[in-house]
């Protein structure tokens, strides 16, 4: 699950959107996505119980609101948009202004000694002052509302999870998996991620595994084409030979079904070595990459000359946090999504962000993403959907914490896709105004 709230951190725009079913599924990034969404979910939950010891999972800052041996989170918020594109159009664009109310909830509630159940849900509603049109009348739910159960059993660590969204941007507000939108202002699609993880921590060996179902469902005709079934499968073992040095082997794979164009359904699998240094308690780095098979598997394969394809997956991770004012991460890698106007999206990706702590109450937040992207069903195939495109996106945030409840934020991002059809290109700039207020 490789691979912003406006304040984009590189961990945020990859893995607040992973964990949202995007940037963030393993359906849609077999290989790499899942090894960073590893990462990630490592660190997450360390924040949240002290596992190796079999404490009581200790309360994160965030759910203030105490209940029982656990505690509650509830913050509300309002943003003003202004979008000078909202159509993704290349020529006669439309800008619009935007109002955002914003709630947000969850629970964190110890079971037992060790066991923990997690509940997070946003909600929220986008109202278009120029092009009303695009005014719903439906809120929408976050890519980050998720239930999680976590239990605990020797060695054992079983996570039971259900992800789920709904969005009507073309593009996930706080990261995630890319979508090949243009010339439309409304993406409406529903998201829906079920199953399980375990691990097996041996001290030296950790073994990963896991499997989830996932639906993806457009919201009317218009884009019904994405409309597919997934079911994914991911595991990994790695070997601490040195302090400083694990190594070990990934693998991940996917069967996708799609209800409305049945010669995209096709299969999916990957594996590969892969490497973590922990170079110090400041500098952490990640390498893998291995071999991927892409099989279409309908029975209208012959008849669109659909076969199969061989390629592969790589990425490479560099974090680093010079103090507690200042930490920096680039990521570079190589992926193979399923796209929504051809079966396969095949990227090569370069982001770095940084945040820094300017004084006690303001960060800084910049951001830089650069894609090379080909979508299509394979290489040397003609008469299909295949268009090549390189897509950029950079902005910069500021928040200001005024105290413990209030937080204010305003940034600015940029996105441009250049596509070889002029037409399909567009330019984008976006700036956010936002205040929240955490109960």
């Amino acid at each position: 699950m490789l691979f912003h709230t406006h304040t984009p951190t590189l961990k945020t725009l990859f893995l607040k959107g992973l964990r949202s079913g995007v940037m963030a599924s393993v359906t849609t990034l077999p290989m790499v996505e899942w090894c960073l969404a590893q990462e990630d979910s490592t660190g997450a939950i360390a924040e949240e119980r002290a596992v190796e010891t079999q404490t009581p999972p200790v309360v994160p800052a965030r759910y203030n609101i105490a209940l029982g041996a656990g505690g509650l989170k509830l913050s509300a918020g309002l943003e003003a948009l202004y979008i000078d594109n909202v159509f993704l159009t290349h020529e006669q664009t439309r800008d619009d202004f935007i109002l955002v109310p914003q709630l947000n909830a969850g629970a964190f509630l110890p079971v037992g000694q060790i066991n923990l159940l997690r509940f997070d849900v946003g909600l929220a509603y986008y109202e278009y002052l120029k092009n009303t049109k695009l005014n719903s009348g439906t809120p929408t739910i976050s890519p980050n509302s998720d239930l999680e159960f976590h239990i605990h059993a020797g060695d054992f660590q079983i996570t039971l999870s259900e992800a789920f969204s709904y969005q009507e941007t073309p593009f996930y507000d706080t990261g995630g998996q890319f979508f090949n939108v243009y010339n439309s202002g409304r993406f409406a699609r529903y998201d829906n991620r079920v199953g399980a993880s375990a691990r097996w921590d041996l001290h030296h060996l950790v073994l990963d595994a896991g499997y989830h179902h996932e639906d993806l469902l457009s919201d009317g005709s218009l884009y019904n084409f994405i409309d597919r079934h997934s079911e994914v499968f991911d595991a990994d073992a790695f070997l601490a030979v040195t302090p400083v040095i694990s190594v070990g082997l990934e693998a991940a794979g996917s069967f996708n079904s799609f209800d409305h164009v049945r010669y995209n359904d096709h299969w999916r699998a990957g594996a590969g070595p892969g490497l973590k240094l922990r170079l110090s308690d400041y500098l952490n780095a990640r390498f893998g990459g291995g071999y991927q098979r892409i099989q279409y598997d309908s029975a209208l394969d012959g008849q669109y000359g659909l076969d199969g394809f061989n390629t592969y997956y790589a990425y490479g991770i560099l974090e680093h946090e010079l103090n507690k004012f200042f930490s920096h991460s680039l990521k570079v890698w190589h992926d193979n999504q399923i796209g929504i106007n051809a079966a396969n999206l095949a990227g090569s990706h370069v982001t770095y962000s940084l945040s820094w702590k300017a004084t006690e109450k303001l960060t800084l937040s910049p951001y830089f993403e650069y894609s090379h992207y080909e979508e299509s069903y394979g290489p040397g195939l003609t008469g299909l959907y295949r268009e090549i495109f390189d897509y950029f996106s950079g902005g910069v945030s500021a928040g200001y914490a005024l105290n413990e409840s209030w937080r204010f934020n305003v940034s600015y991002d940029y996105r441009l896709k250049d596509s070889e059809f002029v037409n399909l290109g567009y330019t984008q700039n976006r700036v956010t105004l936002a205040a929240s207020y955490q109960f």
